[in-house]
């Protein structure tokens, strides 16, 4: 189901484009999470469209990001630091994608 019409013109005196469909977006930094539709090239909010109550999701808890030790990560199959030694053009593993060291893993020094 759209909840607009088709060749929505974006709001946004700087944007001003016209899409078929806005974006659902769910703002998890809120307590309850917030959704809303926005543009999908400027990301502003388009305050006149309202949520199908189909969409509407209850809100999803989110557990705050655990401090883990510099050296080892206990969910990574790897070591923290071991994306830095692949050989440039190897694929990243796929658990290394959804790992919370990622950065540092790929940075360490």
């Amino acid at each position: 189901m759209k909840p607009h019409e088709p060749d929505t013109v974006c709001p946004n005196p700087k944007c001003g484009k016209m899409f078929e469909e806005p974006l659902l977006l769910s703002n998890l930094s809120k307590k309850p999470t917030e959704q809303y539709y926005v543009c999908p090239h400027c990301i502003i909010k388009l305050d006149n469209l309202p949520l199908q109550d189909e969409e509407k999701s209850s809100p999803v808890p989110v557990e705050p990001p655990q401090r883990l030790e510099k050296t080892e990560s206990p969910s990574c199959i790897h070591h923290v630091g071991y994306l830095k030694t692949l050989p440039k053009g190897d694929s990243i593993p796929d658990d290394c994608l959804t790992c919370t060291e990622l950065l540092a893993c790929m940075f360490k020094k």
